[in-house]
């Protein structure tokens, strides 16, 4: 089974660069970690911090996620962190519900959470002309 880490990593290789926020934050509200599997919830990157350096390479840290309850009602705490704790081996110390609000294009009722996970991307390579 993929790790929280190796999930995270797998959507941030994918996403659109920080060079087009749009872009890059619909991708992140329509895309879970979870990448492809049917799953009852689904885990979202919420917010991150975005460090870029001279020459291309990137640092992504998350700052928090959602996890929502798919095309479904908002459930109780608990249900969230067994979910997280089954899936993810993730025990965060605080988890929020959301309210009312329903995610991204009526995707359900959710939640969220902090949880450390971290992407960096060395600077591209430079091909040299002869």
């Amino acid at each position: 089974m993929t790790t929280f880490q190796q999930a995270f990593e797998q959507l941030l290789s994918r996403a659109p660069g920080p060079v087009f926020p749009r872009a890059r934050e619909l991708y992140l509200r329509k895309y879970p970690l979870e990448a492809g599997e049917a799953e009852r919830f689904r885990t979202f990157l919420l917010r991150e911090e975005i460090q870029e350096a001279p020459g291309g390479a990137v640092r992504v840290r998350a700052l928090s996620f959602a996890l929502v309850h798919w095309q479904a009602p908002q459930l109780e705490r608990d249900i969230y962190l067994a979910y997280l704790a089954e899936r993810w081996q993730l025990q965060p110390d605080a988890l929020d519900l959301a309210g009312e609000e329903p995610w991204f294009r009526d995707g359900g009722a959710w939640c969220h959470f902090r949880a450390a996970a971290v992407y960096e991307r060395a600077a591209p390579t430079t091909l040299m002309g002869t």
